[in-house]
């Protein structure tokens, strides 16, 4: 028996949908799917370092974040990664086990409905950011009383709605 295809960047199991799918289910759907994800982790993010970036850099991280660090995170859990509980490592037979207690009683990450690799990773990701930013400028006054914050850009704030309402017929279909 060979052992469970696997790569380290998860390119055969999200970017070509792996052999993993049901009959009826092609590529397209499942890339929807993870792509729906991928941008509502990035719209966490934005709220953390909301009215402190150049818009500029948010769309430059969005893109790494997305293509680069969303989808090796999602490989490690969903997929045949070191976290999940199919787990990555064969043992001596070649079938997969989970890698915490390396036996057929050890337990992987479970992610029930793909929430929890979503929001640990904006959620992650905008902790980050927004100790890299720092706070807002002139949130407060010198009595630690908070200002009032006019709206900047009702355009973008339209977008950014529609963003996360396209995201959740992701997680709803």
């Amino acid at each position: 028996a060979r052992p469970p295809r696997t790569t380290n960047f998860g390119a055969v199991e999200i970017f070509n949908a792996g052999s993993h799918l049901s009959e009826g289910v092609d590529g397209w759907q499942f890339w929807f799917f993870q792509w729906t994800f991928a941008g509502t982790a990035a719209t966490i993010v934005s709220g953390s370092v909301a009215e402190r970036t150049k818009l500029e850099a948010y769309i430059i991280f969005s893109i790494v974040l997305t293509a680069f660090v969303y989808p090796v995170v999602v490989h490690w859990v969903w997929a045949s990664g070191f976290l999940s509980a199919w787990g990555a490592i064969p043992d001596a037979d070649g079938n997969a086990r989970p890698i915490f207690a390396g036996n057929d009683t050890s337990n992987g990450v479970i992610d029930f409905a793909g929430s929890g690799v979503c929001h640990m990773v904006g959620g992650w990701c905008g902790l980050i950011g927004a100790l890299t930013v720092g706070p807002r400028l002139d949130r407060f006054d010198r009595e630690g009383k908070a200002n009032s914050m006019p709206y900047y850009n009702t355009t973008l704030m339209a977008l950014g709605t529609f963003i996360l309402w396209f995201g959740w017929y992701g997680f709803n279909c």
